[in-house]
């Protein structure tokens, strides 16, 4: 004869969607309908027989799932519970502050962009100018350099001129 295996055990061993499809059946065997309640009893027979699982065992199952869980569980559980919420808290607090810094940081970074796409705008609008005082500045430069050469030889004493007339000989 097998052991009913204590509710610890029995806990542990069932899933959660074992639990639920269990919790269906019991409530079709609860139905007032007699096909019904027939069917869902020959499926709990067929788990508990695939499972192993004794009356004992299912049984404390119920037992304990109703809520006949003791004080000091209770306790515990809301301890932890409060625990869990204080850390949740805390995480959502450090959360506020790291999205905080980083609107911050965006905001700062939008303002430098704008700053660079400004002086961008700036850059673009002098870089016609530039060529033109370049090109003025290379063709004034050039004429001063035509006119000081030609003041320095009309102001210079020739020598005699040469005939080139020669050379073409």
């Amino acid at each position: 004869m097998a052991r009913a295996p204590d509710s610890e055990n029995m806990d542990a061993g069932m899933a959660p969607r074992e639990v639920k499809i269990l919790c269906d059946i019991l409530a079709l065997v609860l139905d007032e309908q007699p096909g019904h309640a027939a069917t869902a009893l020959e499926r709990i027979r067929q788990m508990a027989r695939r499972d192993g699982v004794t009356g004992g065992a299912l049984k404390n199952l119920l037992a304990t799932g109703i809520g006949t869980t003791s004080r000091t569980d209770t306790s515990d559980r809301e301890r932890d519970l409060r625990e869990r919420i204080s850390t949740l808290q805390r995480r959502l607090t450090q959360s506020e502050t790291e999205t905080h810094a980083a609107r911050s940081r965006l905001s700062r970074c939008q303002m430098d962009m704008g700053l660079l796409q400004m002086e961008m705008a700036t850059t673009r609008i002098q870089k016609p100018w530039r060529y033109i005082a370049l090109v003025f500045a290379t063709g004034a430069g050039l004429l001063v350099g035509i006119a000081s050469t030609q003041l320095y030889h009309s102001l210079t004493v020739r020598s005699a001129p040469i005939d080139r007339a020669s050379y073409l000989r």
